[in-house]
């Protein structure tokens, strides 16, 4: 069946259309997707529910038989997403799942850190009280999927929701497509990094700590959250890759 939806024309107002927000945009401006962007997100979606293991090969026949179209528009959503390092496309040997070695998980989580504690500095207490309003019922959410044992999968998707809004916040466009790429790239290990409920409790205390600045309008205390939150994360999904290669360092 060919999931894929047609961007709607500007001639037609009222026409409704499913959808999907683009990899590398800002969801708040509506932007409709071009074939590759939907395909794209379908890809993505599928590593990200562990459909693909990491350096396992994504073959464009199967995916153009998929989706019901040529093997261009598959060729090219997986350009999109080598460049946000979720994939990389090998001479003669097609396109892989990414598997970052722990080295490169660290540089990403540094510079996602460090960009989205700035991104947070840069709001007024206006602006962080307003938003604070906006998260408070998924910040409240987590509280209480924080200990359940069943509760990894919906805890991630409503902290993966809220980094989407608090980039969605952002007014400088440049850097909130960073940011979301730097999210698409460490997605996987943000996972791992939530893999269990000590982590989770952990993390809940960290988007507490962030909304409650946030409600108070006070930015530099709510931007030093967000670097905790991250560099836990950072953390815990370095330790169980570690612990799953038996070694300190791992190899790309």
């Amino acid at each position: 069946m060919n999931v894929l939806k047609k961007a709607s024309s500007k001639s037609e107002p009222d026409r409704t259309e499913t959808e999907v927000p683009a990899p590398r945009a800002k969801a708040t401006l509506r932007q409709l997707q071009t074939l590759p962007e939907q395909i794209a997100e379908l890809i993505f979606n599928s590593i990200a529910d562990g459909e693909y293991e990491p350096g396992e090969r994504i073959r464009e026949e199967a995916l153009a038989e998929q989706f019901e179209v040529s093997r261009g528009p598959v060729r090219e959503a997986l350009r999109i997403l080598e460049k946000d390092s979720v994939v990389r496309i090998l001479p003669n040997r097609g396109a892989h799942v990414t598997q970052l070695s722990i080295k490169e998980v660290a540089d990403i989580f540094e510079i996602r850190r460090k960009l989205s504690s700035t991104m947070i500095a840069r709001l007024s207490a206006d602006e962080a009280a307003r938003l604070a309003a906006v998260i408070d019922a998924d910040v409240r959410a987590l509280d209480s999927l924080a200990l359940d044992p069943d509760g990894s999968q919906e805890y991630f998707q409503i902290s993966f929701r809220l980094s989407r809004v608090l980039r969605e916040s952002c007014t400088n466009e440049r850097l909130a497509e960073i940011l979301a790429s730097l999210s698409r790239q460490t997605l996987r290990y943000t996972q791992l990094g939530l893999a269990t409920p000590a982590r989770r409790k952990e993390s809940a205390r960290n988007w507490k700590s962030m909304h409650k600045a946030m409600k108070a309008g006070n930015v530099d205390a709510a931007a030093e959250a967000v670097e905790k939150l991250i560099e836990d994360s950072q953390r815990e999904a370095i330790r169980q890759l570690e612990a799953r290669q038996g070694t300190g360092s791992a190899e790309a």
